[in-house]
């Protein structure tokens, strides 16, 4: 296939730069900084990348020191039942060790589960992670969708997904806050949702990789009154350490005992399980996150709104939904590659099942890199 050549002026040089289409993009997630920096001969430390939902503020101080003070830890092999960031989490959370399990990134979880529990019928609210439904598939189970509508905001109806449930299906995934809408569903009506899948005996895995910023609203001790309830925790995004690989289950003694003895041993560094557990105690951290995150992402909603023919949508995590209308002659696709010609990366989110090629995902970023975007938005759009 041709492709069509740009000379990009860029700090007085000149790069040539492919402008790329969803079939020469391999990488249909965010945060594949070094695959653009290839592809575009643009350094990695000249990208903002608005793709990956990571922590603005970057990771706590004591991950850096922690990572250097322990680098012997590596001559070794990794504990392998991860028995001090466990115990870092059960005291972060409240929650006994015995319903905590560490895994390689939740990722590695959203593969285990359906290995383990082998489920014959699946059903995922969407618009969802693409994960989800390729772990799924990989062991053969029938999956269908439950959409959430954008005219209503994405607001789950709680009532219709209950009727659905009585479907007979084994498990369902459900994001919250929702990815890539940021919507969040309050734990109260979580729960309304919790007793119908322990009558009808359908598993119930809760996403929460963005809860952090409304820890409040987690039902992570709910998994004490719903042993049906597996809940999925990340310490990618609002600790800023994508690169170590931290994620974790909390769920009863019973799905945690299952899923520990069919596991992989060894799936957690040294330093990851080392350097997460300090993470976890830097209380100033986690609230100059919370505080910043609100702070900008109010700004960066706010200003996206303020272009012509854009649309937001209501988040609670570090990152905002937008639609574009039909009157702007660009799809998401093509304006994800104009902005890469810029060192910008956005998420396209037409590998959302249900959303189609006019939404895309922004990242809350430093006040000074969230204006760079909405100028450079204004230039191509507006």
């Amino acid at each position: 296939m041709d492709h069509h050549v740009y000379i990009v002026p860029l700090d007085g040089h000149y790069l040539y730069n492919y402008l790329m289409d969803n079939k020469t993009m391999k990488n249909e997630h965010g945060g594949n900084v070094s695959e653009i920096s290839r592809r575009c001969g643009i350094d990695e430390d000249r990208i903002i990348d608005f793709s990956a939902n990571i922590n603005p503020l970057g990771y706590p101080p004591a991950v850096q020191e922690t990572i250097v003070k322990e680098a012997d830890s590596v001559l070794n092999y990794p504990d392998i039942d991860s028995f001090d960031l466990i115990s870092g989490l059960s005291e972060y959370h409240g929650i006994d060790r015995d319903n905590i399990l560490v895994g390689n990134g939740s990722t590695e979880f959203i593969y285990w589960i359906p290995m383990v529990f082998k489920p014959r019928k699946a059903l995922i609210i969407t618009p969802a992670f693409s994960e989800y439904e390729k772990a799924l598939k990989m062991v053969g189970t029938e999956v269908s969708y439950f959409p959430t509508e954008a005219r209503k905001g994405f607001s789950l109806a709680i009532a219709d997904l209950c009727s659905r449930l009585r479907d007979g299906f084994d498990i369902a995934y459900f994001c919250n806050p929702a990815n890539p809408s940021g919507l969040l569903t309050s734990k109260d009506e979580l729960c309304r949702i919790l007793a119908r899948v322990s009558d009808v005996g359908t598993l119930l895995l809760v996403d929460e990789a963005f809860i952090d910023f409304v820890e409040g609203e987690s039902v992570k001790k709910e998994v004490f009154r719903f042993p049906n309830l597996m809940v999925m925790r990340s310490m990618t995004k609002f600790f800023g350490i994508p690169g170590l690989r931290i994620g974790y289950m909390i769920a009863g003694t019973s799905c945690i005992a299952k899923i520990k003895e069919n596991k992989p041993p060894w799936t957690v560094s040294s330093l990851g399980q080392r350097a997460a557990a300090k993470a976890l105690l830097d209380g100033d951290y986690i609230k100059d996150t919370i505080k910043y995150v609100t702070t900008e992402r109010e700004f960066l909603r706010n200003a996206l709104d303020e272009i012509p023919d854009l649309k937001t949508y209501e988040s609670a995590a570090n990152f905002i939904l937008v639609h574009m209308a039909d009157r702007i002659c660009l799809n998401s696709t093509e304006l994800r590659d104009r902005l890469v010609q810029e060192g910008i990366l956005i998420r396209d989110c037409g590998t959302f099942h249900g959303l189609g090629t006019r939404y895309f995902r922004v990242a809350v970023k430093k006040h000074k890199e969230n204006i760079v975007l909405i100028k450079k938005l204004r230039g191509i759009i507006g």
